[in-house]
This record gives C-alpha cells, sequence and structure tokens, in this order.
C-alpha cells in the first residue's frame, strides 16, 4: 500500500496553473464593491428601528411599510439609495424629521462595504 499513499499525498498539493516559484496573480474584481446592509446584524438593525418608529409614536402600519422598504433598498441595493428613499419620506412630511435622522444614523452604523 505504500504506492496508493504516495498517489494521495500528490494529489493533495498538485499543479494548479502555476509552478511554486511563481507569485500568485490575482484577477481584477468585476463589479466595484458598495456600501450595504450587514446582514448579519439584521435582528438588531430591525429592533433599533423599532424603538426609533416607538419613540417618535408612529404608527404601526406606516412604520412596517417604511421599515420594509428601508431593509430591502439597503441589502440590495445600497445604502445610499436606502438614506434617499429616506429623505423623500422626509419631504413628504408624514414622519418626524429627528426620527428620519436618527434612521440614516442607524443606517450608517449597520453599514458594511460588500
Amino acid at each position: 500500500m505504500p504506492n496508493r499513499r504516495h498517489i494521495l499525498a500528490r494529489r493533495s498539493g498538485g499543479y494548479r496553473g502555476r509552478r511554486n516559484n511563481e507569485p500568485r496573480t490575482h484577477s481584477p474584481r468585476e463589479t466595484e464593491r458598495t456600501v450595504m446592509l450587514n446582514v448579519s446584524r439584521l435582528s438588531a438593525f430591525k429592533y433599533d428601528m423599532k424603538e426609533i418608529m416607538s419613540h417618535y409614536e408612529i404608527s404601526e402600519d406606516s412604520a412596517k411599510s417604511v421599515m420594509a422598504s428601508v431593509i430591502a433598498k439597503s441589502s440590495r441595493v445600497s445604502i445610499d439609495s436606502a438614506i434617499a428613499y429616506v429623505r423623500e419620506q422626509e419631504k413628504t412630511g408624514l414622519y418626524p424629521i429627528e426620527s428620519l435622522r436618527e434612521l440614516c444614523d442607524l443606517l450608517d452604523k449597520f453599514s458594511k462595504l460588500r
């Protein structure tokens, strides 16, 4: 069985398109990285958003729609698009300005390059 052991050892470190003395070359990124919501901390983000909405006594139905839109835009498109959406909501006047500013700060806090 010494031959089998020798074959398995050779397979693990085999030729991978370059020789040992050649430096590794990294391919350039095809897409540019953007600032997006850190999805691993999504539950903490939702909790903080609910706290902001309840502190400013925003109705539950309108708060849910804003929260869903902000989460969708920040996790799929970018934080900048979510902040732009929050600024649009600020112009409509349905929500207190202070609450939306706190929401923008919260988005910055939970952001990540992806």
